[in-house]
């Protein structure tokens, strides 16, 4: 089953290691509205519909979506047979990878720390919003009393 959406994954244009888009954040390089449909259909047409469903409200409720945070969820997606889940708390958003003896390379720790430290990049509603419209999620309102707006997010 993993070895199947890995292949779903790659044909979405994506990588299928968290650990390489570790601490790059939310970016619309990285994942966007069009990959996440990609991923979309071909679960319908391999797991069916119920399994899409569960990968849209799985879509709705990340609330930074790194493109770490949405293949860790993902995989977490298919490793509970395609039930979603919702939890208080995603995935970290930050994946190291292990050398060629299975130990965590410090490096790129050092490196995917640094950048998530130091990224900017929160195109979360951007990624999602095309996406859950479509799929017929709406955003929910949240009022600002400090500067009396009201902002809508997923």
């Amino acid at each position: 089953m993993m070895k199947k959406l890995k292949e779903i994954i790659r044909n979405s244009g994506m990588s299928t290691s968290p650990e390489f888009y570790s601490g790059r954040g939310a970016n619309l390089i990285d994942l966007n509205g069009g990959i996440l449909e990609k991923i979309y259909l071909s679960i319908e047409n391999e797991n069916g519909k119920e399994a899409a469903s569960n990968y849209v409200n799985m879509i709705a409720g990340i609330k930074v979506m790194s493109a770490t945070t949405f293949l860790q969820e993902l995989y977490r997606l298919n490793n509970n047979n395609w039930k979603y889940l919702k939890t208080e708390n995603n995935a970290s958003g930050i994946s190291i990878m292990k050398n060629d003896e299975g130990k965590y390379d410090q490096n790129h720790a050092n490196i995917s720390l640094y950048e998530a430290l130091n990224s900017r990049f929160d195109h979360t509603q951007q990624i999602k919003s095309h996406f859950l419209n479509t799929h017929n999620i709406k955003p929910q309102p949240i009022y600002n009393s400090y500067n009396d707006i009201t902002y809508y997010r997923y």
